[in-house]
């Protein structure tokens, strides 16, 4: 009887130790598996880190930033990234110049347009004024701009009729009292200026014959 309850009592001892020492194991198993997540972790941003480093120092060049180790640390990274903005910023310093380029276009293009205004008139083609005015004079309503684009370029298919002209034409028929401007809603209307204004104002000028 003693023997079968000694038997039953290291059984137990050694239950509780296997239990114990499992408990301890598995405590452990977790605590390491966290550590190897979180070295891979790690690894995986040095080596991320190493081959940004790497592609800086193939484009800027080995002599320009010198031997790089496979485990470079943060500040050379922020150095390579600083050296390739300022790489990225050069073509800027350029941008002005091209600047200075469109305005010498758009002053070439304007003498050019003068030009072919002075041949125009030498050759007896009727300019743009005119052809503007005689649109006008023909229609008694009003027109807007669009309507006498599109009556010019129909007339004239041989001819470049823009809009922004035409428009800037009747302005400048307006300012010089040829055309009058009256504003419907939000759209404009030209009409050609009728010369009785200009006979009544001068017929009282005339002195009867005696």
């Amino acid at each position: 009887m003693d023997t079968s309850a000694d038997n039953t009592s290291l059984k137990s001892q050694y239950a509780a130790q296997i239990t114990a020492d499992l408990e301890r194991n598995s405590a452990e198993h977790e605590r390491l598996s966290s550590e190897v997540t979180a070295l891979q972790q790690k690894l995986s941003v040095l080596e991320n880190n190493r081959a940004l480093l790497r592609s800086m120092r193939q484009t800027l060049g080995d002599e320009a930033i010198g031997d790089i180790p496979g485990n470079a640390d943060v500040s050379s990274s922020q150095d390579g990234a600083s050296a390739a903005r300022k790489s990225t910023e050069l073509p800027a310093a350029r941008r002005p110049k091209k600047q200075a380029d469109t305005t010498s276009g758009r002053q070439k293009e304007a003498g050019s347009g003068r030009r072919r205004a002075k041949r125009v008139r030498e050759a007896g083609v009727p300019t743009l004024r005119e052809l503007v005015r005689d649109d006008l004079t023909q229609h008694r309503e009003p027109r807007s701009a669009a309507e006498v684009t599109a009556a010019l370029a129909q007339a004239l298919p041989d001819r470049e009729v823009k809009a922004t002209v035409v428009r800037s034409t009747l302005e400048s028929l307006v300012a010089k009292g040829e055309a009058h401007r009256t504003k419907q809603q939000k759209s404009v209307f030209y009409a050609a200026a009728t010369p009785n204004a200009a006979v009544g104002e001068a017929a009282p000028s005339e002195t009867p014959a005696s």
